[in-house]
């Protein structure tokens, strides 16, 4: 009874494990930011840039991460915002987070955090 339980579990494990991988590729394989900082003379700073979709579906409700970079490489704060729209398939989209401007210059990093892949028309 065991011998065949595990032989069932040994059949039909990998194939779980398979399908839970379709579809789920990670954002970064197919989401790229281009980004710059915005300083203003009074304000927040902002780092604004676009984001390039090379997926063949479309990204919807995006959040980006940005955080901030310490001199030695560490994270120091974290932001986050949403991409306003969907980000055609093939196509890119404006965005904009706002962030608290450290002493001096200020070095940033954007990830994408979140995505949902459509492939309807909406």
């Amino acid at each position: 009874m065991l011998a065949a339980a595990l032989l069932i579990f040994a059949l039909v494990a990998p194939s779980a494990a398979l399908a839970q991988d379709l579809g789920t590729t990670p954002a970064v394989a197919y989401l790229r930011p281009e980004w710059a900082v915005e300083r203003p003379r009074a304000g927040r700073a902002h780092v604004v840039g676009y984001l390039y979709n090379r997926n063949i579906r479309d990204a919807a409700n995006v959040w980006l991460r940005v955080e901030q970079l310490t001199a030695d490489g560490a994270v120091g704060k974290v932001y986050r915002g949403r991409v306003v729209g969907d980000v055609l398939s093939r196509g890119r989209m404006a965005f904009e987070v706002p962030v608290a401007e450290a002493e001096g210059a200020s070095t940033y990093r954007v990830i994408v955090e979140a995505v949902d892949w459509v492939s309807e028309c909406r």
